[in-house]
C-alpha cells in the first residue's frame, strides 16, 4: 500500500509522532516528510500540532474514513490474489460470542479438520463489539455473533444462520426452576445478574418488565464474563438472560435455562466475513459446518 497513506493511516490512529515512526519502522524526519508530501499532494493540511499529540483537521477526517476503504480494499484484494497461489491457511482466526463459543465452535471445527488436519484453531470469545473491529482489520477471519445494522465503512458480507430466542438461566433448585416455561410473574421473583458485553441486555429486561407492568428487575451483580455469570447463578440463587439455544450445554451444570411467554425478545445471528476470503477452503468448510449444525441443532430446540 502507498507510503504516504500507511503513515497518514499510522499517526491519525496513534495520534503521536514519535509512536508511529516506531510502528513503521522509520525516523520521525522520514514520517513527517511523507505527511508533508501528502497534505501537498492534497492541497490541505490534514493534522494540527497540540500538545498532547497529532490531531485531525476536519479534513482530516474526511481523509481518514476515505483511507480506511481504501486500506480494507488493498486487504481484501491481496487476500484474494493469496487464495490463487494458496488453497489454505494454517490458522483460522474466530470471533464469537457466548451462543456461538459454547455450543457451535467446537463442533464445526472438529468436522473442518477432518478435511483440515493441519488448520489450527484461534478463538476469540468476545462480542460484536470488538471482533467486529479485528475482522475489517484483517486480524479475525470470521466473527460469529448476532447480526446487527453495520456502518457504511465495514465491506463484510453476512450469512444468517438461525434466530436466537431470550431466556433466563436459574439453578435448578430454584422455585420455578420445574416449569416448562416461566411466566412475566416468576420473573418478578428473582434477582439478576447482568452480563453488560452484550450493549442492551439490562435495558431490554428493564423494557420488559414496564411492558409487563411488573415494576423494575433487581439487578444485583453484573459481570463482562459470561461465563462467571453463569457462576453466580448457580451459587447465588440469581438469574440471568441467555440464549434458549445453550440450554443443552448448561444442563448438566445444574442450571436450567427457560423460556419465557411471552417472550423476552428474538433476533437473527449468523457468520461476518470479509467478502474477499468466501474462496478460501478452510473458510468455506468452516461456514457450510456451522449452517449444517445450527440448522440441525435448532431443529430440536
Amino acid at each position: 500500500m502507498d507510503r504516504q497513506l500507511t503513515a497518514f493511516l499510522t499517526v491519525a490512529r496513534l495520534g503521536n509522532l514519535t509512536l508511529a515512526a516506531q510502528r513503521l519502522n522509520v525516523t520521525q524526519p522520514a514520517l513527517t516528510k511523507r505527511l508533508v508530501t501528502l497534505e501537498e499532494r492534497l492541497g490541505v493540511g490534514l493534522f494540527e500540532r497540540k500538545p498532547r499529540g497529532m490531531e485531525l483537521t476536519a479534513a482530516g477526517r474526511i481523509y481518514l474514513r476515505h483511507a480506511s476503504r481504501i486500506e480494507q480494499e488493498y486487504r481484501q484484494a491481496s487476500e484474494e490474489i493469496g487464495i490463487l497461489e494458496n488453497a489454505g491457511m494454517e490458522t483460522l482466526r474466530v470471533g464469537a460470542g457466548p451462543l456461538f463459543h459454547l455450543r457451535y465452535v467446537a463442533q464445526a471445527f472438529s468436522a473442518v479438520r477432518r478435511n483440515f488436519p493441519m488448520l489450527r484453531l484461534d478463538l476469540v470469545a468476545r462480542n460484536n463489539a470488538e471482533t467486529l473491529p479485528l475482522l475489517v482489520e484483517g486480524e479475525l477471519d470470521l466473527v460469529l455473533g448476532t447480526i446487527e445494522p453495520l456502518a457504511s465503512e465495514y465491506l463484510l458480507h453476512v450469512i444468517p444462520l438461525l434466530e436466537v430466542e431470550q431466556a433466563v438461566a436459574l439453578a435448578e433448585d430454584m422455585p420455578c426452576a420445574g416449569k416448562d416455561v416461566l411466566s412475566p410473574s416468576d420473573l418478578t421473583e428473582m434477582d439478576w445478574v447482568s452480563y453488560s458485553q452484550v450493549p442492551g441486555s439490562r435495558e431490554l429486561l428493564t423494557r420488559y418488565f414496564s411492558q409487563q407492568q411488573l415494576g423494575l428487575p433487581r439487578f444485583v451483580a453484573q459481570t463482562t464474563s459470561f461465563t462467571a455469570g453463569l457462576h453466580l447463578i448457580r451459587h447465588s440463587n440469581l438469574a440471568m438472560q441467555v440464549p434458549l439455544q445453550i440450554q443443552s450445554v448448561v444442563s448438566r451444570d445444574g442450571l436450567r435455562v427457560l423460556p419465557v411467554s411471552p417472550s423476552l425478545a428474538r433476533s437473527a445471528a449468523g457468520i461476518y466475513l470479509r467478502e474477499s476470503s468466501l474462496g478460501i477452503p478452510a473458510v468455506k468448510a468452516m461456514n457450510e459446518e456451522l449452517r449444517r449444525i445450527t440448522g440441525a441443532l435448532h431443529d430440536q430446540v
